[in-house]
Formats: C-alpha cells, structure tokens, sequence
C-alpha cells in the first residue's frame, strides 16, 4: 500500500528519508522519475540515502506505475516520490491507489515563486496541483514531518 506519495525536486536525500521512515514505518521506496532512472550515477547516490532494510526502487514514471499496482506491493508499506507536480499527476492516474500527496520541496528556478517554506511553484506546476485536488486527493505541503502541516487548497485559496 502506498503511505504517501511525495513530491521533492532532490527525490531522495538523508533528511527526508529517515524523518519520513520514522513518521510513516515504510519498508520500501518507490521513486518515480525518468532522468533518475536512467542515470547510474544519480541511482548510486539516491542509494546512499535509503535507511538500511529498506527496499528500494527507481523506475522511469511507466515503471514505477507499473510496479505501484503491482498487488504484491499491497502488502507492503511504500513511500513514492516524484520530481515535480507534472510527474505526480501524471503517475497518480496511471495507479490504482489514491494516497495522500505530500508537497515537501522544490527549490527556486526561474520563473518559480513561493507557495511555502521550501516550495516555489510555477502557473505549470499549479495548473498540475490543482488537477490533483480537483480529483480528490488529498495535497499536503509539509517539509518534513516534525513541520507544520498546511493543505494545499488552504495556501490555494490565498494566492
């Protein structure tokens, strides 16, 4: 069963990895990137960041969907992550599931500006957003678990 599915620009790094361990109890990581999956390198990196005893997986975005309804990962506690809010809409109507969907960091690029504490967004990545809650998700924007939790449309509606 998928816990949450979480959306980071860095993907997976030691700070989200085991404070997200610790709040949710997973025992596998699902993310869900093409670039990251098809570079060795970033894959080595990405696991040095997993906690030990912790399954991990990065697939392309067909992959990762095609591992996500997998039923024996049913019986299972996964934590998926994304790269951006395109990839999370994208991934979340090609699963079977409907897991929370938790905003926790995209760093400033050109043409981004902030939403939250370490969330800067883009029109795109709003318009992705809001098609994500308009289907009945539940979006979450928190950096880590010990943060405050806001609801996206709550910050939405203030823009």
């Amino acid at each position: 069963m998928i816990l949450k599915l979480r959306i980071d620009d860095r993907l997976l790094h030691g700070q989200i990895a085991y404070s997200w361990k610790s709040a949710l109890g997973y025992n596998a990581i699902v993310i869900a990137n093409d670039s990251a999956a098809a570079d060795d390198f970033r894959k080595n990196v990405i696991k040095m960041c997993c906690p030990e005893g912790v399954k991990l997986a990065v697939r392309s975005l067909e992959a990762a969907a095609e591992l996500l309804n997998n039923p024996k990962l049913k019986d299972m506690k996964v934590f998926a992550v994304c790269q951006s809010p395109e990839d999370a809409n994208w991934l979340l109507k090609h699963i079977e599931e409907k897991p929370p969907v938790n905003l926790g960091g995209i760093q400033m690029s050109e043409g981004k500006k902030l939403f939250s504490r370490a969330v800067y967004l883009d029109e795109e990545d709003l318009k992705n957003l809001d098609e994500i809650a308009d289907r009945g998700y539940d979006v979450e924007v928190q950096e880590v678990p010990a943060t405050a939790l806001s609801k996206y449309t709550d910050l939405r509606r203030k823009m």
